[in-house]
């Protein structure tokens, strides 16, 4: 995955929040990988950015 497909799945997690921890998270194992994880870490980065992509976030209702 490329660092600008990476930004962009990143960009398309609405809690901003969660998608900071994830960014210092795969940013962290990147770096101890030297930018190339294994293939099997890689489908397993790529599963959990379609979970959070598609989890819905609470928002307020105002009666």
């Amino acid at each position: 995955m490329s660092s600008d497909e990476l930004e962009h799945r990143l960009g398309q997690i609405k809690d901003k929040k969660v998608a900071t921890e994830v960014r210092r998270f795969l940013l962290n194992l990147f770096l101890l990988f030297d930018d190339n994880p294994p293939p099997h870490i890689q489908s397993h980065i790529a599963e959990i950015l379609d979970l959070l992509e598609y989890k819905r976030c609470p928002v307020k209702v105002v009666a």
